[in-house]
C-alpha cells in the first residue's frame, strides 16, 4: 500500500514538474520573442533615425552651399598648403562635406581682393572697343572704382575673376605682369567668349567678375585682408564693411597676423568693436596657443615675441605668413567659430 502511494505521489510530482517546465519554457520563449521584437524595433528605429539625420544633413549641406575664402598671401597659402585645406577636413569631420573655395592670391592688396569679390568693383577706366570676333584680343584699361590702380591677374592662379561680363559681353580678362614689379599689372586685355556685334564699352562700365556672382552671397564668406591697400585702421574697417554689406550675413573677418600688440592696438580695437564675435585675431589666437606650448625648448627669441603679442617664428615668419601648424590652429578656430555662430544650422 505504501509503495502504491509513493508511486502515485512520484507520478504526480513528475507530472507537475513537466507542467512547470513547459510553462517556464513557454514564458522564456515569450521573453526571448519579446526581446527579439524589441531589438528588431530598436535597430529599425535607430536606422530610421540615422537615415533621417543623414537626409536632414544632406538637405542642410545643399542649403549651406559652401564656404568661400577671400584674401591675399595667407589665404593663398605657403607652398601647397593653406588653412583652407584644413578647414575642409575640419568641417567634414563635423559631418558637413561642404565645398571650401580658395579665392586667395599672393601679394594682392585689399582693394584688388575686394575688386575680385565685387564689393569695391573694378571698372573700365577708358572707353574701349570689343571686336566682333571671339578670336580678337582687345586692349582694355581697368581700375578700381575707388580710383586706385588695380593689379589683379599678376600670377598663374587668379581665382575670382574669370569668366567675367563687361557691358553685357561675357569673356576673359587677361593681365600682363609688369617686368619690373611682379606684384603689378602693366596691361589688360579682354577676349569675348562668343562672336557677335562690335561693341564700344564706355568708361565706368563695371567688370562683373566671377567672384561677384550672386551665388557667393549665400556662402559662408571668410575675409582676410592683410597690410596692403589701406592707409589707416579706419579705412581698413570701411573696406571690410563694404564686403559685409555685399553678402547675406554669414561671414568671418580675420585680422592682421603681422606686427605686435602695440603697433596693431587701434586696428584690433576697431575690429573687435565693429565685428564682435565674427572677428578672429590670429595673433592673439596663436600667441595664446604658444603660451600653452612653452617649455624649456622655447627660444629666448620666441619668448620675447610672445611677450609682445607677436606670433613666434615656429608659427609664422616676420611678415605674418603662417606655417603649416599656424594654418592648422587657425582652421580649428574658424571651424569652431562657424559652428558657434550657428552658420551650420
Amino acid at each position: 500500500m505504501n509503495k502504491k502511494i509513493l508511486l502515485t505521489i512520484a507520478m504526480v510530482m513528475v507530472f507537475i514538474s513537466a507542467i512547470v517546465v513547459a510553462t517556464t519554457k513557454d514564458k522564456n520563449q515569450e521573453r526571448i520573442s519579446d526581446i527579439n521584437d524589441y531589438s528588431r524595433a530598436y535597430i529599425n528605429n535607430r536606422q530610421a533615425r540615422v537615415n533621417k539625420e543623414k537626409e536632414n544633413r544632406d538637405k542642410l549641406v545643399k542649403k549651406l552651399k559652401g564656404v568661400v575664402c577671400w584674401g591675399g598671401s595667407n589665404t593663398a597659402g605657403e607652398g601647397s598648403t593653406s588653412y583652407i585645406d584644413f578647414l575642409y577636413e575640419d568641417l567634414k569631420n563635423l559631418g558637413y562635406d561642404l565645398p571650401v573655395e580658395n579665392k586667395g592670391i599672393k601679394n594682392e592688396s585689399s582693394v584688388d581682393i575686394l575688386g575680385r569679390q565685387g564689393s569695391i568693383p573694378i571698372v573700365v577706366s577708358e572707353s574701349a572697343e570689343i571686336e566682333n570676333s571671339n578670336n580678337a584680343i582687345n586692349p582694355i584699361k581697368v581700375k578700381s572704382s575707388n580710383g586706385m590702380a588695380t593689379n589683379i591677374l599678376c600670377g598663374n592662379k587668379n581665382p575670382g575673376v574669370n569668366p567675367c561680363v563687361i557691358n553685357g559681353v561675357k569673356g576673359t580678362l587677361f593681365g600682363e605682369t609688369d617686368e619690373k614689379d611682379i606684384t603689378k599689372t602693366s596691361t589688360f586685355y579682354f577676349q569675348r567668349e562668343n562672336s557677335g556685334e562690335k561693341v564700344v564699352i564706355p568708361a565706368g562700365a563695371v567688370v562683373q567678375t566671377e567672384g561677384s556672382d550672386s551665388k557667393y552671397k549665400d556662402y559662408i564668406n571668410i575675409m582676410w585682408l592683410e597690410r596692403k591697400g589701406w592707409s589707416t585702421p579706419k579705412e581698413l574697417i570701411e573696406q571690410e564693411q563694404k564686403f559685409v554689406k555685399s553678402i547675406n550675413g554669414k561671414y568671418i573677418i580675420i585680422g592682421l597676423a603681422d606686427g605686435d600688440d602695440e603697433t596693431n592696438k587701434e586696428v584690433d580695437r576697431l575690429m573687435e568693436k565693429t565685428f564682435g564675435d565674427k572677428y578672429i585675431n590670429p595673433r592673439k589666437l596663436l600667441v595664446e596657443y604658444s603660451k600653452q606650448k612653452m617649455d624649456k625648448n622655447t627660444t629666448e627669441y620666441n619668448r620675447e615675441k610672445i611677450s609682445k603679442g607677436m606670433i613666434p617664428s615656429d608659427l609664422a615668419d616676420n611678415d605674418g605668413l603662417l606655417s603649416v601648424t599656424g594654418y592648422k590652429v587657425l582652421s580649428e578656430s574658424i571651424c569652431k567659430k562657424i559652428n558657434s555662430l550657428g552658420y551650420l544650422n
